[in-house]
């Protein structure tokens, strides 16, 4: 029987499983409730849409509209310029982003330095410098160098520029010169990218990611041989716990043959080490998988480390590897997360089936328990952590997600049958109605349980039909061999026998039978009930009892009857017959007719 504490520990699974579907439901819910999300909503019949969206890198703040510049992936300052409604019709205006591009190209003709290139102009680091010239009374950024003819022109500073960074034309100049050129000493971020594109440059970078890459074999190498002896100790824990789990259905499967003291303490051992061995599996999985996550770390690192040495890679690098070092970093957490909660439930469920009568069907149920909750966490935190990579990389709107928050509520309302499959399932699983391998009568079908999961019930009935039951329609089971059974043996011994004697040989019988060293294993108790039943007219009906082991109460029926029919024989016991009354012509009432008759009263 299952004790308080496990019925206490089985309520805290069920409001830990409530609080992972209500903790992943927020999540889901999560992009809806910010203004963005609400933004980005599908309007409502009657109201005016949203305006057209905005091109990347161009953000609004009221009556202006901001860029960034990048040189090398990197950004060095926003422009500004008055804001654009309607982008199909901008007239005389200039969108902030056609400026943006021009500024961007000014910069990178100015990085060319190849000999073979004719627009080439091999400026000098060391000597080139930004200057600032007022043309019509607007401050110009230009680039001066003692090989250049004529100054190369970067951007013109604008009024709308000075009133986005809440300054002066000429102060706002100043600080993006010394942004580029440097200030007080300080190399400045366009003579940076300049000197980095020189042949030293480049040599000395090869050399450098020459030695990324060896430190980087060097700790691949030391990692997957950690993981190589991970997965031999992980195969080492594997045959032990098969070895166990065949001592259990070894166990299980011959309960005839009487198990010595220290046989039956191993058997009891290695129940505990079966539910040991899990753990320790699970535990060594997870080292192997975070050495995978290590390597594959360490490869990313140095990717992008190296790609960061050459300004000719160095915007590849941020939008090639960031992107995916974060959706590994989420893959990771999430994994992590996952493999924990793992080890978790594991421990939960050794706690709670301490105490309890431990066999293959028991363990079974765990096992399928634990994957239940295992497989639902998984989907739940495998799905919040998809999304949240999908908004992050600004993939999937919130729109999407409402709509598809839509669809699965109305998916749930179409399969609610299947939804109360499986969580009738659940449950039958957790309260351990019954298992596989049990004798039940679910409403009027019986039959031996051959197969159960979250959906169906299978039963084989003695005819040899395999019957399927949806769980969401079994209301009530009858378990007929739960824990032990009972043999209810009833004999009808004729009226006129010595009913004494009659019990008496019953009872030595059944006693002699749970002496028997083939039977003893099979039989619990011989005196639960022995008396009459019934007096009928065709005998005196004595009934028996015999508690027994799960699925053994036929076995031993049939044994016992075997055996008392050889006890009554030597002790002249006769079975009950039906009597028969013959009335001969003139013993009959004068009103009855002659003919004779017989009358038989077992009818």
């Amino acid at each position: 029987m299952f004790t308080p504490r496990f019925w206490c520990q089985a309520r805290q699974l069920r409001q830990i499983a409530l609080a992972s579907l209500v903790t992943a439901l927020v999540v889901l819910a999560h992009p809806l409730m910010t203004s963005q999300g609400m933004a980005q909503m599908i309007p409502l019949p009657g109201f005016p849409p949203a305006s057209e969206p905005l091109p990347a890198n161009v953000q609004r703040h009221g009556q202006l509209e901001s860029a960034g510049i990048y040189l090398d992936g990197e950004k060095l300052f926003r422009i500004a310029s008055p804001a654009v409604m309607n982008r199909t019709e901008v007239g005389d205006q200039i969108p902030v982003e056609t400026r943006a591009e021009q500024i961007q190209a000014n910069l990178r003709r100015l990085l060319i330095t190849h000999p073979d290139y004719a627009n080439s102009l091999q400026l000098n680091p060391e000597t080139m410098e930004v200057v600032i010239e007022t043309v019509d009374g607007y401050p110009v950024l230009m680039v001066d160098d003692v090989g250049l003819f004529d100054r190369r022109v970067l951007l013109t500073v604008t009024d709308a520029d000075a009133d986005y960074h809440g300054t002066t034309r000429e102060a706002l100049a100043q600080e993006w010169a010394d942004i580029l050129d440097g200030e007080d000493g300080e190399v400045g971020r366009l003579s940076e990218a300049i000197a980095l594109r020189q042949p030293e440059a480049f040599r000395q970078g090869l050399m450098t990611s020459a030695k990324i890459l060896t430190a980087v074999i060097i700790m691949t190498a030391l990692l997957g041989g950690i993981r190589v002896w991970l997965k031999r100790r992980e195969q080492h824990l594997s045959q032990r716990r098969a070895a166990e789990a065949a001592l259990i259905k070894a166990h299980d499967a011959a309960p005839g043959d009487q198990p010595t003291e220290q046989l039956e303490s191993r058997f009891q051992e290695g129940l505990h080490q079966h539910l040991t061995l899990e753990r320790r599996l699970h535990a060594v999985r997870l080292l192997r998988w975070l050495l995978f996550w290590g390597i594959a770390t360490v490869w990313a690192l140095g990717t992008a480390y190296g790609l960061q040495l050459f300004p000719q890679t160095r915007q590849f690098a941020r939008t090639l590897v960031v992107a995916p070092v974060m959706v590994l970093v989420v893959w990771f957490v999430v994994g992590l997360t996952d493999r924990l909660i793992n080890l978790s439930v594991d421990r939960f469920m050794q706690k709670v089936v301490q105490g309890q009568p431990l066999n293959s069907t028991n363990l079974q149920r765990i096992h399928t328990l634990a994957q239940v909750i295992k497989g639902v966490k998984m989907v739940l935190i495998y799905t919040a952590g998809l999304l949240w990579v999908l908004q992050w990389l600004n993939l999937v709107p919130g729109s999407v997600i409402a709509i598809g928050t839509l669809v699965a509520l109305l998916l749930s309302f179409a399969a609610q049958n299947l939804v109360k499959d499986l969580v009738n399932g659940f449950f039958i699983l957790l309260e351990d109605q019954f298992r596989i391998g049990d004798v039940v009568m679910i409403g009027d079908i019986d039959g031996f349980v051959e197969n159960l999961n979250l959906r169906i019930t299978q039963l084989r009935n003695p005819a040899g039909e395999l019957i399927t039951i949806p769980n969401s329609s079994i209301t009530h089971v009858r378990n007929m061999t739960r824990h032990w059974s009972r043999a209810t043996v009833d004999v009808e011994v004729a009226y006129n026998s010595d009913i004494d004697l009659a019990l008496a040989v019953m009872q030595e019988t059944a006693e002699a039978m749970a002496t028997d060293p083939k039977w003893q294993p099979l039989i619990l108790d011989t005196h639960e009930f022995l008396g009459v039943q019934e007096i009928s007219h065709t005998g005196v009906l004595i009934q028996i009892w015999i508690k027994t082991m799960p699925l053994k109460q036929w076995l031993v029926a049939m044994e016992f009857r075997r055996r008392l029919k050889f006890a009554f024989d030597q002790n002249n016991i006769q079975i009950g017959t039906p009597r028969q009354v013959w009335l001969q012509e003139g013993n009959l009432p004068p009103e009855q007719p002659q003919p004779m008759h017989t009358i038989n009263n077992n009818k």
